[in-house]
């Protein structure tokens, strides 16, 4: 009789385990293990990008990693990228102002789809929508390069006139968090393991740069 109920007790936990596995997952895909989510407080939940200053991406962009980067890898063309990055501009904007977390997924790395995906989830916990369009894009250019472990950063400057419009629950204009028709310029870094087989660059940082 003992070794019978060890046996019912075994089978009990094994199909615990297993349904336990089934309700929470694993660890895989897009999950990022043992990485603590950062939270942004409510007032950022429109990633406003006007307020990111741009000396937190670089101090100095002289482009001279430019021609690092041309050497060691030589499949990146200054104007194959530059229509890349001409694409995912709106794409990636029309993305978070949407709340298309599929297409974030896609297009952003890691750390900032988390950014992106708090700010949009708090926004529509507060009911709020963004509306952001693109008026004009002045100038696309890029600005420099880094190489680091094999991964290639590059820095690249939208000049564009935007309107960003954020409602409330009610359908009332956000003032502190709304501007039309003003010019913006956008640093954004997008990165790539020149060691690997995919050719796909995801944006991993923004900023903007204070014009006079």
């Amino acid at each position: 009789m003992p070794f019978i109920d060890i046996l019912i007790f075994a089978v009990i936990a094994i199909f615990l385990i297993f349904r336990l596995r089934s309700i929470l997952g694993t660890k895989d895909g897009f999950e990022k293990p043992q990485k603590k989510m950062h939270t942004e407080s409510k007032k950022d939940n429109v990633i406003n990008f006007k307020t990111k200053s741009s000396d937190t991406i670089h101090e100095a962009l002289n482009g001279s990693g430019l021609k690092d980067l041309r050497k060691l890898d030589t499949s990146f063309k200054d104007e194959e990228f530059l229509n890349g990055a001409k694409a995912a501009f709106p794409l990636i904007l029309n993305s978070f102002s949407e709340g298309d977390l599929g297409n974030l997924r896609r297009y952003v790395g890691f750390d900032l789809y988390e950014e992106f995906a708090t700010a949009i989830h708090q926004r529509d916990e507060a009911g709020e929508k963004l509306k952001i369009n693109i008026e004009k894009v002045n100038d696309i250019q890029l600005l420099d390069a880094e190489i680091s472990d094999g991964i290639a950063s590059v820095t690249v400057k939208f000049d564009t006139i935007q309107t960003r419009i954020l409602t409330d629950s009610k359908d009332v204009e956000i003032e502190d968090d709304s501007f039309s028709s003003e010019q913006i310029e956008d640093l954004w870094i997008f990165e790539r393991d020149i060691n690997s087989k995919d050719p796909n660059w995801k944006l991993v940082e923004t900023g903007t740069t204070e014009i006079d």
